[in-house]
C-alpha cells in the first residue's frame, strides 16, 4: 500500500497540472450529472411559481375592475332604494304622478291607489298599484306615457285601454292601471 501511495505522490509531483485538470474534470463531470438529474424537479417547481405568479398578476389586475364594478352597483343599488314607494305615503305617490301632470301638460280626472296584491311573495320590495285616467291630446298622453316609463320610479303598466274623450277626436282618453315598485 505504500507503494501505491508513493507512486501516486511521485505522480502528482511529476505532472501536477494533468493531476489538476483531471480532478477539476471529474468534479465538472459529477455536477454535471448532478444538475441533468434536477433539471426535471426543478422545471416543476419553476412551473409551479411561475402559474402563482400568473394567478398572482391577474388577481391584481382584475382586483380594482372588481372594486369599480362594485362601487357602481352600489351606487345603483342606492340610486334605486331612493326611488322605492312608501305605500303608506299617500300623498307623495301621488304627488309623482302630479308632477308628471304637469310636466307634459295631460290632465288626470281620476287617479286612485288601489290596494297591494296579498299573494306578493317578494322579501324585499312591494308591488303598489294605481288606476288612473289620463285625457289631453295624442302627444301629450305619448309624453306622458313615456315619462311614465322613463321617471326615476320603478313603473310597470299592466293594463291599458284607448278611446276618444270627446267626439271630435282632439283629445283621447288612457286608462292605465300601472304598479310602482315599493318598499316592504
Amino acid at each position: 500500500m505504500s507503494g501505491t501511495l508513493g507512486n501516486l505522490i511521485d505522480f502528482v509531483r511529476r505532472w501536477p497540472y494533468c493531476v489538476a485538470c483531471a480532478v477539476l474534470a471529474v468534479v465538472l463531470i459529477g455536477g454535471g450529472v448532478y444538475l441533468h438529474l434536477e433539471v426535471g424537479s426543478l422545471e416543476g417547481i419553476l412551473k409551479g411559481r411561475s402559474e402563482e405568479g400568473e394567478t398572482m398578476l391577474a388577481k391584481l389586475v382584475g382586483g380594482s375592475t372588481l372594486r369599480q364594478e362594485l362601487t357602481e352597483v352600489r351606487s345603483i343599488t342606492r340610486r334605486i332604494e331612493e326611488n322605492l314607494v312608501v305605500e303608506t305615503n299617500l300623498a307623495e305617490n301621488l304627488w309623482y304622478f302630479y308632477k308628471l301632470e304637469e310636466q307634459t301638460k295631460a290632465q288626470l280626472p281620476e287617479l286612485h291607489q288601489v290596494s297591494s296584491p296579498a299573494l306578493d311573495k317578494s322579501p324585499t320590495f312591494r308591488r303598489v298599484p294605481y288606476g288612473l285616467r289620463v285625457v289631453g291630446s295624442y302627444d301629450q298622453v305619448a309624453a306622458f306615457v313615456q315619462a311614465l316609463e322613463t321617471g326615476p320610479r320603478l313603473a310597470k303598466i299592466t293594463t291599458f285601454a284607448f278611446s276618444r274623450a270627446d267626439a271630435s277626436g282632439a283629445s283621447i282618453s288612457l286608462d292605465l292601471n300601472v304598479e310602482l315598485l315599493g318598499k316592504r
